[in-house]
């Protein structure tokens, strides 16, 4: 056994709604973790208000290989995105998405880790995604492929971010320098932003890791973050399935790559009440689905028009990004 063992850093966050998801996300994790190698693995789920119940099925799946830790999130960094003065939110998210702009100040001992929504499967050893050489990058992403080939969302990220869309990445599959951005200063600037502009967001947090961080972002392979907003299978082989959005496999029997979902959801302590989920979700529920797309789109239209907007700030002369 190597004396300096490689350790890879690995953070979902989540809250109770999500934790049957993220309960096939770590299966899906964990099987595919390589026998041979002496790599270990440190899971660490932030979490807000999860029952003690999930946090002993989480803890239960550690094994020789993976520990899993819980973190519960610090109040007064909830109370930091979820005030009645700032709009960092949306009906169709759930408020543990924004716990990843904490990280390399909640986490001062890991440098380097990567970042998985709770709505993700991996396919291959997560080891693969860590050994990418950031450089001074502050993290690695994939382009959103749902905004970039929308019209409406294109216009957004041009408009109220000051983005391309070809540009513009999704936050759910991240591989990110904590320390960079700790020395930067990340989580203040973010904070300062959030509290003085109040921007108005159609995609919340990644809205401002887009902004803040744009010049020192690594754009990564689509098969790192395979979503499925767009209604594509996507690569071949996807290392990372992402389901993003609106067409989850827990409610929809026919989305798109829901067989790898279905394959690991069998190994989880919450399979039955996933069966059970698929079974009795309505057209009620698809006629909401429907309607939060219709709200997302609609916002992609008007948000650019706000007084204040990202670009518009930028245009002002205030300092949104870090780099540059």
């Amino acid at each position: 056994m190597r004396e300096n063992r490689e350790i890879v850093p690995v953070f979902f966050t989540t809250d109770e709604k999500y934790a049957p998801y993220l309960s096939v996300a770590l299966t899906s994790l964990i099987a595919n973790t390589d026998p041979t190698s002496d790599t270990s693995y440190r899971v660490i789920v932030v979490h807000k208000d999860l029952s003690q119940q999930a946090q002993e099925i989480f803890r239960a799946m550690s094994t020789d290989k993976v520990a899993v830790e819980l973190y519960p999130m610090r109040d007064y960094m909830i109370q930091s995105i979820n005030s009645d003065h700032n709009k960092l939110r949306a009906d169709y998210e759930t408020l543990t998405i924004y716990f990843r702009l904490f990280l390399s100040e909640m986490f001062p001992d890991i440098d380097k880790a990567i970042y998985l929504d709770a709505d993700t499967v991996t396919n291959v050893d997560i080891a693969q995604l860590y050994r990418i050489d950031l450089g001074d990058n502050f993290f690695a992403a994939v382009n959103d492929n749902f905004v970039a080939a929308g019209e409406e969302t294109s216009y957004y990220t041009l408009n109220a971010l000051g983005i391309p869309s070809s540009e513009y990445v999704n936050s759910g599959v991240l591989l990110m320098n904590l320390k960079a951005m700790r020395e930067a200063g990340f989580v203040d600037h973010f904070v300062k932003l959030l509290n003085a502009y109040h921007v108005e967001s159609i995609a919340a947090d990644q809205d401002y890791l887009n902004v803040i961080c744009r010049g020192r972002i690594l754009m990564l392979g689509y098969e790192w973050n395979t979503m499925m907003a767009d209604g594509t299978s996507g690569p071949e082989h996807p290392k990372i399935i992402h389901y993003n959005l609106f067409g989850k496999p827990w409610n929809y029997r026919d989305a798109t790559n829901a067989d790898y979902f279905w394959r690991y959801a069998e190994g989880s302590a919450y399979y039955p009440q996933l069966v059970e989920g698929v079974e009795n979700f309505t057209e009620t529920d698809a006629n909401s689905d429907a309607r939060k797309k219709a709200k997302l789109i609609a916002g992609a239209l008007r948000v650019p028009k706000n007084e204040v907007t990202f670009r518009k700030l930028e245009e002002e002369g205030v300092r949104v990004r870090l780099a540059g």
